[in-house]
Order: structure tokens, then C-alpha cells, then sequence
């Protein structure tokens, strides 16, 4: 019999049910790093407008094109090969926010980005879920409803990046419906769109409008949305991505453009290379999307990381991904937008690999200047699975991570010399005046970190942190409340789906 094995055999019964914490912002403990000299900044970005100039963006969507050349671009209309003159690209790359606000359906759950504030996602589409229970198997409409739940219940999830699972087992021209309804019955924090094609968008939006009781106009004066934009590197931005992009931005809503920079494989095999083309890539999307709406918000969002070059599989959370991130970082912060990164690990288990792999992630977002995290509750195998005691086991370590302080408080240093003086050679400090006041609130308290004695943990079954995972977010699913819906909502956004199904039908969107 397998360890695992006689772990799941020595189970209990299911805790009792816990409710779900307020959502708590958090904020960058250290102040970013810069790896790259002036004169690295400088060439990266001299050598962007340069490819941009001279090879260009291949827009493959004709409706881009008239607005693109109409902005002093030339535009090859066989190839869709765009070419922009620097002039164009820094004139309106300075349009897009520095800085903006996202409202969720709870004001309490609303985000700011930029400064100092940092926040952390779901995992997003996934094509697999893992448990200790069921194993690794395709994501279905169940996975994603109870991914949603414990994403909603955990205060480490700021907002929803996407499906934390692909629910494969509902209809994919009208899945977004369904995703949307559950987004915003479940839970009431901020959401996103899966921009493929202006109809998602328009759905979107519309049900936006139900759920948080406003109309038309008024969901589209304030983000509420984000949307990613993944440019097809090397150098390729896809019709219906960007023509959904146009429609976000036309809304007022929130675009991540993100080109993954894979090196060896999607961009160069070197990090200079990577950097250069990616970013590239990213402030030509940026700078045509306020050619469509003058400061629509935008992230910089992009990914770089080399792939296993024995297999070709991406690999996160590795020294390469860490030192391109930052890099990334210096430049979002030159062109002063904020910045999406994303968390991960290529381990196929919630193992130690699993761990080190994310962690070092966090450090990479956190030394990066990144505002916006994407995949950092749960996303492992590369991306394509999300595991339910590895969105426990990340949560954890961000809950870490935001319980850093860059300062020492000394406010207290006259009582502490008192202390010292009271308590005295060979006493202890566990029950002096100046530890009790403070012994429940001084530490950070984790939710998943066992600190007891051997024997205890011994007497307890032995629960290794992945059996402490599991036995935590079924005890928070048995206590999951849902956050307080109008009942008139809910039906008008029932009302809506079964309206736009029957609109849709089977075609593709």
C-alpha cells in the first residue's frame, strides 16, 4: 500500500464548515528592482520601436486597419503587416493610465491598481482539475462552480481571472453566459471576460449591467471587467482577440495585453531577445487601443519564460522567469503602466516542487513593481491544471507574503525596555504586561502550516500539507454562503441567458 494511500486511509471525517474572510488588500512589502542599467532600458526600447518601425505587427483583422493607417501607420493590406513610426508609438502609449480603479458588485471587494497596491487572481482556463480524491481529470461545470465558491471564500483572491477551470462539459458558443452567471451569483468580486470576438464582450457587458443594477451607460463609465489579450508571438495579433479589444476599450473596460514570450519557442532562446520583442509586441497593441479610446486602461502584461527544451513544455517558476519578470517590471514602469505577471508552477502534484516553484513566482511579482497577478491560487502542470489543495497551498503563501513588512515598528521600544527590565535574567516574556495585550495579533497566522509538537502531528494521522489541503477547502466549501444577490437579479440574468441561447443556437461566435 502507497503512503498517499494509507494517508487517505487514515482520513477523519470532514471538518466542520468555516466561513469565508473578508477580502484584504494588500500591498508590495519592497520597493521594486531594477536589473537593467539606463542604457539597457534605453536600447530595450529603442530596439521595440525599431522592430516595430521596420518588420512590424501582422494585424490579421481588416478593421483594424483603416483607424491604423488613418494614425499615420502603413499598413501592407495583403500581408496585414503594420509598420508604426516611433513618433506614433510614444505619442500614444502616454495616453494609457498610469493608475485606475475596478468596481466589483460588493464595493468592499473594489480594486485599485497602481503604487504600491498589489493584487492576486484565480487560476484561468485550465483544461484539467486536480484532487486528492478524484484525481486529475477534464474540467466540468461542478469543478468550475466549486473553484469559484473557494475563490470567493479565500481573502487572498482579490479577483477572478478567469475559468479556473474550462467547464468542457457546457456548450462553448454560450459557455460565457453561464461562466458570467456564476461568476456573479457565487461570488461578488471582480470578474473577466473572454474576449474571442466583440459578441462575448457585448454579453458580458450586458449581464454586467444586470448584476450590479445599472444600466448601459453606467456600466460602461467605470472598469468593472478585465480581459486578456494574448498577442500570437512572435509578432501576430489575432482577429477576433483584437477586434474584442476594440470593443473593451470602445466600453471602458480593462485590457491585459499579453504576449507570452515561451523563449526558444515564441521568442527568441535568450532573454535579451525575449524582452525585446515582447515588449515590442505589447506597447504596439497598447499604443493602437488608444488609437480606438484615448486612455482606455490597459496592463502591461507580459510573460517571459524559457520552455524545457527537452520537451517543450513551459516552465515556470524558474530562475529565467524570475530575472525576465523584473525585467518586464523596469519597463511597465518606464512607460508608467501597471503591470500583470502570473503565478505558476510546471509540477504536476501539490508537492515541493509545487511550492518552490510558486514561491519563487511571488518573488518575482513582488520585486517586479507587478500590480496585477493572474493564476495565483491553484494553476500548476504549466497551465493546464488547477488543483484544489494547490489553490489552498497558494493561498497560503501569498497570505505570506502580504504579512511582510518593509519596516520594524519602534514605537514600542520605551515598554519593551520596561519588559526587558520586569521580566529579567533567565525569566519569560508569556505572560508579561507587554505580551498579553498583543499575543493574539502580533504574528501572522497561517491556514495551512502545522507548528504543532511531533507526537500531536503524529496522533493526528500525520498529515503531510497536501492531506492538510484537502481536509481545508472542503471544510471552507461545507461553509460556503453565497454573497447576497437581489432575487430580481438572479432571474433578470436567468432571463438573459435563456434569451441570448436561443438567440445564438448552435452557431459559432
Amino acid at each position: 500500500m502507497t503512503a498517499r494511500r494509507q494517508r487517505r486511509n487514515q482520513r477523519r471525517s470532514r471538518p466542520s464548515g468555516e466561513t469565508a474572510e473578508a477580502f484584504q488588500p494588500m500591498k508590495r512589502a519592497y520597493a521594486p528592482i531594477d536589473i537593467l542599467s539606463e542604457e539597457e532600458e534605453e536600447q530595450v526600447h529603442q530596439l521595440s520601436l525599431r522592430l516595430l518601425r521596420d518588420i512590424g505587427l501582422k494585424f490579421l483583422s481588416p478593421e483594424t486597419w483603416p483607424l491604423l493607417e488613418a494614425n499615420g501607420c502603413a499598413v501592407d493590406r495583403d500581408s496585414g503587416m503594420v509598420r508604426f513610426p516611433p513618433e506614433v508609438v510614444e505619442h500614444f502609449l502616454a495616453l494609457a493610465p498610469g493608475e485606475f480603479e475596478m468596481l466589483a458588485r460588493n464595493p468592499a471587494n473594489n480594486l485599485h491598481f497602481g503604487g504600491e497596491q498589489i493584487h492576486y487572481g484565480s487560476a484561468s482556463s485550465a483544461p484539467n482539475v486536480l484532487d486528492m480524491d478524484r484525481g486529475r481529470r477534464p474540467g466540468s461545470q461542478r469543478d468550475f462552480r466549486d473553484l469559484v465558491r473557494l475563490n470567493h471564500m479565500l481573502p487572498t483572491v482579490a479577483f477572478h481571472s478567469g475559468h479556473p477551470v474550462e467547464p468542457i462539459d457546457t456548450p462553448v458558443n454560450t459557455r460565457h453566459l453561464l461562466s458570467a452567471y456564476d461568476w456573479h451569483t457565487l461570488s461578488d468580486k471582480v470578474t473577466r471576460i473572454y474576449a474571442i470576438g466583440r459578441t462575448r464582450v457585448r454579453d458580458s457587458l450586458a449581464m454586467a449591467a444586470i448584476a450590479y443594477g445599472v444600466d448601459d451607460e453606467e456600466v460602461r463609465r467605470a472598469p468593472r471587467l478585465h480581459a486578456s489579450i494574448n498577442v500570437n508571438s512572435p509578432l501576430v495579433v489575432d482577429a477576433p482577440l483584437i477586434e474584442a479589444a476594440m470593443e473593451i476599450a470602445e466600453c471602458g473596460q480593462v485590457n491585459v495585453i499579453s504576449p507570452v514570450a515561451l523563449a526558444g519557442a515564441m521568442s527568441p532562446i535568450t532573454l535579451s531577445g525575449s524582452v525585446i520583442q515582447c515588449n515590442a509586441e505589447c506597447i504596439g497593441v497598447i499604443a493602437f487601443l488608444q488609437m480606438v479610446r484615448a486612455g482606455a486602461p490597459c496592463f502591461y502584461g507580459v510573460l517571459t519564460s524559457p520552455v524545457d527544451m527537452r520537451s517543450g513544455a513551459p516552465a515556470l517558476g524558474v530562475p529565467e522567469g524570475v530575472t525576465g519578470t523584473l525585467a518586464n517590471g523596469q519597463m511597465a514602469r518606464r512607460y508608467r503602466l501597471p503591470q500583470r505577471v502570473w503565478l505558476g508552477s510546471t509540477s504536476v502534484a501539490p508537492d515541493a516542487q509545487a511550492a518552490y516553484e510558486s514561491m519563487f513566482s511571488l518573488w518575482a511579482a513582488q520585486l517586479s513593481g507587478a500590480h496585477m497577478v493572474y493564476h495565483a491560487h491553484g494553476w500548476m502542470e504549466g497551465g493546464l491544471t488547477c488543483g484544489f489543495e494547490k489553490t489552498i497551498l497558494d493561498s497560503e503563501m501569498i497570505g505570506m507574503m502580504g504579512a511582510l513588512r518593509p519596516r520594524i515598528d519602534f514605537s514600542d521600544a520605551e515598554e519593551v525596555m520596561q519588559a526587558i527590565a520586569d521580566v529579567g535574567p533567565g525569566g519569560h516574556f508569556l505572560g508579561a504586561q507587554h505580551t498579553m495585550p498583543r499575543y493574539e495579533t502580533a504574528f501572522h497566522k497561517p491556514i495551512l502550516s502545522d507548528w504543532r509538537a511531533y507526537e500531536f502531528w503524529q496522533a493526528d494521522g500525520s498529515p503531510q500539507t497536501d492531506l492538510r489541503a484537502n481536509r481545508k477547502w472542503k471544510a471552507m466549501l461545507d461553509g460556503y454562503q453565497p454573497p447576497a444577490i437581489d432575487p430580481a437579479i438572479r432571474e433578470a440574468l436567468a432571463d438573459y441567458i435563456a434569451r441570448r441561447t436561443r438567440e445564438i443556437g448552435d452557431d459559432d461566435i
